[in-house]
C-alpha cells in the first residue's frame, strides 16, 4: 500500500494549525501587487484541494475579501498570511512559508512579472508570464535593474485595504532580505524589509494596527483588517523596519544582501549573487 503523503503547518504563533493529505502542486512565486501588498513580499504558494486540507484553530483566522471573488486567510492573533482561495472555489492556496521543512517542493514559475516591486530582480530562470500562467506563454524575462535606484523625497505606503497607511519623510535604508523561520511563517515567505526612523514617519489608521511579540526583543505589526503585513521592530528602538511590499511605487530602493541563509526556504534558491549570511548581516547594511 502507498502512503499518503501529510504536510503540516501553521501561522507564527500556532493559533492556527493545518494538514495536507496527498500531493501538492509546485510553488509559484506571485509578482502582483496586492499580493507584495498584503504579505509585504511575495506571494509564493502551492495548492491543495480542500477534500486534502484540514484546518484546526479556524476560530482564530480572519478573511479578507480582497477581490470580487476571492479572499486571503490570516491568524487574527499574530498576523501571519496564511491561504488565498477563490470563495466558491474547491481548492485553497497555501503560503510556502507556513508549511513545515522539509516542504519536498521546488518553485517552478513566476507570474504577474508586469506588476513586480522595482527594488529586486528575477534570475532564476525559471519562466516568467506577464499576468497569470493560465492558458499563457511565457514572457520574455523580466530586464535587470540598474545597479542604483533614485529614491524619491517622500516614501508613501499602506496596507491592502487601506486602513493603515504611512509616509516617510526623506531617504529610507535598502533592503535586506530575511529567510529566517519567523519571517517566513509570517509573511509566507522571505521577508524584504526596508527602515525608517520613527521621527521620519507619519501614521494614519494606528488603531487598526495589530502588534504581535514575536521575541523578548521584538514585536511585529499586521493590519486587524486585511492582515497585511507591514512592520518589525525591536523594543526601544528609535527606527523600524517596513515591508518593501507595502510601498508604494517607485521607491528606488535595491535589495542589498541575504540574512539568516541557514534557516532559508528548500523550495528555491538565491541566484542573484548578492551577500549572503548565516545569521545578521552586522554592519553590511548600516542603519
Amino acid at each position: 500500500m502507498t502512503e499518503i503523503q501529510t504536510r503540516r503547518g501553521e501561522c507564527l504563533c500556532g493559533a492556527v494549525r493545518f494538514e495536507t493529505l496527498g500531493q501538492l502542486t509546485a510553488p509559484t512565486a506571485c509578482h502582483c501587487g496586492m499580493c507584495r501588498r498584503w504579505h509585504g513580499a511575495l506571494g509564493v504558494y502551492t495548492s491543495a484541494s480542500n477534500a486534502a486540507f484540514r484546518l484546526s484553530g479556524g476560530e482564530n483566522l480572519g478573511w479578507y475579501r480582497s477581490g470580487p471573488e476571492s479572499e486571503r486567510g490570516f491568524c487574527r492573533i499574530c498576523g501571519s498570511s496564511l491561504f488565498w482561495r477563490l470563495v466558491d472555489g474547491d481548492q485553497i492556496d497555501i503560503a510556502m512559508g507556513a508549511i513545515n521543512p522539509p516542504t519536498g517542493l521546488r518553485l517552478d514559475r513566476h507570474i504577474w512579472v508586469a506588476h513586480r516591486g522595482d527594488y529586486y530582480g528575477i534570475g532564476d530562470g525559471l519562466p516568467q508570464y506577464a499576468a497569470s500562467s493560465t492558458g499563457a506563454e511565457p514572457a520574455a524575462p523580466a530586464p535587470p535593474l540598474p545597479a542604483v535606484g533614485i529614491q524619491p523625497d517622500r516614501h508613501s505606503g499602506n496596507c491592502l485595504c487601506g486602513s493603515v497607511q504611512f509616509s516617510v519623510n526623506g531617504s529610507m535604508r535598502d533592503i535586506s532580505t530575511c529567510h529566517c523561520r519567523q519571517c517566513q511563517r509570517w509573511h509566507g515567505h522571505a521577508a524584504e524589509y526596508s527602515k525608517a526612523r520613527w521621527v521620519q514617519l507619519d501614521l494614519i489608521g494606528a488603531n487598526y494596527l495589530l502588534w504581535y511579540r514575536s521575541s523578548d526583543t521584538a514585536r511585529r505589526g499586521s493590519c486587524r483588517v486585511c492582515g497585511a503585513s507591514l512592520f518589525w521592530e525591536r523594543h526601544g528602538a528609535d527606527a523600524v523596519s517596513i515591508a518593501a511590499g507595502a510601498l508604494n511605487p517607485p521607491t528606488g530602493l535595491r535589495v542589498r544582501h541575504h540574512i539568516f541563509v541557514v534557516e532559508g526556504e528548500d523550495y528555491s534558491d538565491i541566484v542573484d549573487g548578492l551577500p549572503q549570511y548565516p545569521g545578521t548581516g552586522g554592519d553590511s547594511l548600516p542603519f
